[in-house]
């Protein structure tokens, strides 16, 4: 197994607070294509109203979809953004926990109405771009 990398430079960062009521997923993409960040790194804390999670099921190579009603509090939100044919890719996991401490995790999805949530945002350099990857499923980074 060879391990790839390559070596990254931070640029810029930015600090942003997600309206209510928003869609986070969609907000986040919608930010990173409106300050042009290509590639970065996300972390996301706050609360949701309610929230849609996907789970990989590894061996069929599709998503299973979750929905969580809320509240919810994001108790840990990290991801990053990439490109994928031109389009901006936001790819987050969060871990969400109700009010009596349970939680549920998994792959921000679509369908999670923000209470308050709010965001850091740094850029880096050069862009990564993802591509399919035929052995998971997945759209990996191509590095």
């Amino acid at each position: 197994m060879v391990l790839s990398y390559r070596e990254s430079k931070g640029l810029r960062e930015y600090v942003c607070r997600v309206p209510y009521d928003s869609d986070l997923l969609l907000s986040l993409k919608d930010l990173a294509s409106k300050l042009q960040v290509r590639s970065g790194w996300i972390n996301v804390f706050g609360a949701l109203r309610k929230a849609t999670l996907l789970y990989y099921l590894q061996e069929e190579k599709r998503f299973l979809k979750n929905t969580f009603d809320g509240p919810l509090e994001i108790a840990s939100g990290i991801g990053n953004i990439s490109t994928l044919n031109e389009d901006t890719i936001i790819h987050c996991h969060v871990v969400l926990a109700g009010k009596d401490g349970a939680c549920h995790g998994g792959h921000l999805a679509e369908g999670s109405p923000v209470f308050a949530v709010e965001v850091h945002m740094s850029e880096l350099s050069p862009p990564v771009i993802r591509k399919y990857d035929e052995q998971t499923g997945l759209n990996l980074f191509d590095i």
